[in-house]
């Protein structure tokens, strides 16, 4: 089976998008009627490697907090000794963002085609990295990944934590430099003025300090 991306109406012209799977686009389609859906498009949900052979690609790449969420639902779901196969289509149902969703869909169709979850990955460099791939394909050999995805989905936490704090410490002083800023052209642009002209109507002489 592959997974096909869709857009699709109902009666009332309600439309709705996602992701389903299915022997070829026809039988995609087929099931959306079965749905009371009227297909709008049904298109093959294509990996990395797909996509540069042409094709309708995944999505962009996950972030470090999108990872780790991943890393960690499959690790509780693979601790809950569940099949890799039922694990990811778990995933699939609960995934709340589209691009996961279409992420675990095409791994989940590798794997139900007799890959290892491992060459599944593969398929997929530019969200999971190389040393991802080969912890992945160490606890398969070892017969341990449950444990092992354990273990890597708290590197990728601390790691996405690691991140936000740099990016945290880049992002502060831009916007506190930001608001100093703002409040000195606050004063030039509308309080300075303001003194000027009172001391101009009083005809005073500005303190030399202002001059």
């Amino acid at each position: 089976m592959a997974a096909f991306r869709f857009a699709a109406v109902d009666n009332v012209g309600k439309e709705s998008t996602g992701v389903l799977e299915a022997d070829s686009a026809r039988l995609a389609r087929q099931l959306l009627r079965g749905r009371g859906l009227i297909p709008l498009s049904v298109d093959p949900v294509m990996s990395d490697v797909g996509a540069r052979a042409g094709g309708l690609s995944l999505s962009r790449r996950l972030s470090q907090t999108e990872l780790a969420v991943i890393t960690r639902q499959l690790a509780s779901l693979l601790g809950a000794q569940l099949p890799v196969a039922d694990a990811l289509t778990v995933m699939v149902e609960q995934s709340e963002k589209q691009s996961v969703r279409e992420l675990m869909a095409s791994i989940r169709t590798d794997v139900l085609g007799g890959t290892s979850l491992s060459k599944a990955l593969v398929r997929h460099p530019r969200q999971f990295p190389d040393i991802y791939r080969a912890l992945i394909s160490a606890g398969e050999e070892s017969g341990k990944l449950g444990s092992v995805l354990g273990s890597l989905a708290d590197y990728v936490e601390e790691r996405a934590k690691l991140q936000q704090k740099i990016t945290l410490a880049f992002v502060y002083p831009a916007i506190v430099t930001f608001v100093a800023l703002a409040v000195v052209i606050g004063l030039l642009t509308y309080v300075v003025p303001q003194v000027v002209s009172v001391f101009a109507n009083t005809k005073q002489a500005l303190p030399f300090l202002t001059i």
